[in-house]
């Protein structure tokens, strides 16, 4: 089991954009055949309300250098020492895009830049390479996260598709006084529950990826995101609660110290049901941002810090849980201390008057 702690390391600043496009229900009711009972039923138990997607063409990385160029605004980019991508769609299979947004940025030619491949538990890793680097002897990391889903849920899958938002989200982590505390598992075997089957090297794209597929739970093709959602309801249920007992114990705190416990935003039964078992309550533990913007991956933790603690984050020192779990399978969190921080609100991108 991966345990690591860490001293003068702190989070400085959190943004996230969301795609300017809002999606709800009732507009894509007819794609997947929902009636209005099963509308109202969906809305009630799991969250299902809207969504914010990108226009065509947008990508992750615009997402992410919109957030990122916010934080400039209020700290000097030239400090960036590592720039670090957590993506699953990237703008090219290759190469790299940490390094495509390192000159779009207009950040130093002497920095490390690279993309990590995951999804739902992200954030946490990516905040944990992050801090790592800081660790090793780096003043000043730019943590880029997030997804542009709609590029792999079909219009028509009814199973997935009325979950996934697009955002992506700068965070900006600095040698500075602070500690956090990690634990992380992966557990590979369960792969297929959440896996985009074809389009990489184990099953390349052919004619038939682009063919409609008819399941019993949705429409789909070869080249889109697949969820059993059964089986990641009851991995979530059974790893996620285990996985916070370990960090307690680890980090030597009690629950009642954390002020929030900002978790990735699979959907909302998922939280009701974490939340329950924790027996926290929701003023502890957000549980909004799906019924708003939609399931975000690795930008769900910092689009819940941005969509509804911008203020709680920006004025006052906080102990917070975040933590991430899905695909892969992993799962991952981490108790950070936060202190009065740059979080502003939501932003969303606009076609007009940014760059493609």
């Amino acid at each position: 089991m991966a345990k690591l702690h860490f001293e003068n390391i702190a989070i400085k600043a959190v943004v996230t954009t969301v795609g300017d496009k809002k999606v709800t229900i009732e507009e894509e009711a007819h794609n997947f055949g929902y009636d209005d009972k099963m509308v109202k039923r969906l809305k009630k138990r799991m969250g299902f309300n809207s969504r914010y997607v990108v226009n065509g063409g947008i990508c992750t990385s615009d997402l992410c250098c919109k957030s990122a160029e916010k934080i400039f605004e209020k700290f000097d980019k030239n400090e960036v020492e590592a720039l670090i991508f957590v993506t699953q769609t990237p703008d090219y299979k290759a190469p790299s895009t940490a390094i495509i947004m390192q000159d779009r940025l207009g950040l130093s030619k002497d920095i490390i830049a690279y993309d990590i491949n995951l999804g739902c538990s992200g954030f946490i890793n990516g905040l944990l390479n992050a801090y790592s680097l800081i660790n090793s002897g780096l003043n000043t990391v730019l943590l880029c996260v997030g997804d542009v889903a709609s590029n792999f849920s079909y219009y028509k899958d009814k199973n997935l598709t009325p979950l996934m938002g697009d955002a992506g989200s700068a965070i900006l982590i600095k040698k500075d006084a602070g500690s956090a505390d990690f634990v992380l598992h992966s557990d590979g075997s369960g792969y297929r529950y959440l896996i985009i089957p074809e389009g990489g090297c184990r099953k390349s794209f052919n004619k038939d990826s682009l063919k409609e597929n008819i399941f019993e739970d949705g429409t789909r093709r070869g080249i889109d995101l697949y969820m059993n959602g059964g089986e990641i309801f009851n991995f979530t249920i059974k790893v996620v609660p285990k996985m916070f007992e370990e960090l307690f114990n680890f980090a030597n705190i009690s629950k009642e110290e954390i002020d929030y416990f900002v978790l990735h935003q699979a959907n909302r039964y998922i939280l009701q049901n974490i939340a329950k078992k924790l027996d926290v309550g929701s003023e502890k533990l957000p549980m909004d941002t799906m019924t708003i913007y939609g399931n975000q991956n690795s930008a769900s933790v910092p689009g819940t810090i941005n969509g509804f603690l911008s203020n709680e984050f920006s004025t006052k020192k906080i102990k917070a849980l975040f933590a991430g779990f899905g695909i892969g399978l992993s799962w991952g969190a981490c108790l950070v201390n936060i202190d009065k921080i740059f979080a502003p609100k939501i932003q969303y991108y606009g076609e007009k008057n940014d760059k493609k």
